[in-house]
């Protein structure tokens, strides 16, 4: 049955707005109404790129005046507590990139806002979309992957230079504290981390955390601005093997537990006493980002649930202010969320 396209809005228009504004404008099951920006020249650069669009300096005056059906904020972190409510309080499903806020208590905020007016809410944590996430998620959950005993993620690249940081812990880490929760289908119990900040009267730029999980899988977190090199890379340690995602690449490799001796001492000294096979998955490639709205927009029309809940970026939000807390405390710290029913 043909269905007339979903009226979307975007407010923010730096860059993950600007990709956000891109694959809806390409998306069929959309019509992308109205932009919003409050600078000058975004606005202008706007409604050259996107012309069929509408152009606003603020979700105030854009709300009324298109009547979308859904919006996308991409906006400053310290905004989007305000402007998730206002489109909340309209009625309109929302989904938000990520950190959800800078704090718990303006995230509970939204969480409650959107619970009140059964509003749809969403958090943008794109790498769950990154397919060899969700081949990795398939596959952990076979009968042979075993229980996961660890995994270890690094996100490592230098200073991003844009408008808007919250340090690593938010703005990097919240990625993997999100694909651990969706990979284990657990809750983390504690953390226990370092964090530094190498930039003068900046946010920590750096981090090292480790985190136990209700299930009992433990994890390590590497994190920060100061790599040259960007890396994006999720190590799973299995009862069956290795599991090694690349999310730059897309790739996915599983290295079998020792199955065949290495009778030469020499090579054992390098290789070790044993290996078995190590297979490298043949994946379809998507944009994660597309794949994300694509199930945000199925959740819109009633066809789907949510993917990616306000709850699970509320998760991903406590459990990195508890990195933060934990790297001044030098303790373990409890994220907030897990005292929390809601």
């Amino acid at each position: 049955m043909h269905r007339p396209p979903l009226r979307g809005l975007v407010a923010g228009l730096g860059v993950m707005g600007s990709h956000h504004a891109r694959v809806l404008s390409a998306a069929p099951s959309v019509e992308l109404v109205a932009l919003v920006d409050p600078a000058d020249d975004r606005r202008a650069a706007a409604e050259l790129l996107h012309p069929r669009a509408r152009v606003f300096a603020s979700l105030s005056e854009a709300l009324p005046a298109v009547e979308p059906e859904f919006v996308c904020l991409a906006v400053p972190v310290e905004q989007l507590p305000e402007l998730a409510v206002e489109a909340i309080d309209a009625g309109v499903p929302v989904l938000a990139e990520k950190p959800l806020a800078r704090s718990e208590e303006e995230a509970l905020r939204i969480l409650r806002a959107a619970a009140e007016r059964r509003v749809l809410l969403s958090v943008g944590h794109v790498e769950r979309f990154n397919p060899a996430v969700a081949a990795l998620k398939a596959l952990l959950h076979r009968d042979d992957a075993g229980r996961i005993y660890q995994i270890h993620a690094r996100r490592l690249s230098p200073f991003p230079f844009r408008e808007s940081t919250t340090g690593v812990a938010l703005d990097l880490a919240t990625h993997d504290l999100d694909v651990i929760r969706y990979l284990t289908d657990s809750e983390i119990d504690r953390v226990h981390a370092e964090t530094a900040c190498r930039r003068p009267n900046a946010p920590e730029d750096l981090l090292s955390a480790s985190v136990r999980l209700s299930s009992g899988t433990t994890g390590v977190l590497e994190v920060n601005w100061l790599t040259p090199a960007k890396i994006r890379e999720l190590s799973v340690t299995t009862e069956a093997g290795l599991y090694v995602v690349n999310y730059l690449t897309q790739d996915l490799f599983f290295y079998e537990n020792p199955r065949a001796r290495v009778e030469w001492d020499a090579l054992a000294l390098v290789r070790g006493t044993g290996e078995g096979n190590m297979t490298r998955f043949a994946l379809e490639r998507r944009e994660p980002l597309r794949q994300e709205w694509e199930s945000f927009l199925a959740a819109v029309r009633g066809e789907a649930p949510l993917a990616v809940t306000g709850w699970d970026g509320f998760a991903a939000l406590s459990s990195a202010r508890a990195i933060q807390r934990s790297g001044e405390s030098h303790r373990p710290e409890v994220p907030g969320y897990r005292g929390l029913k809601f």
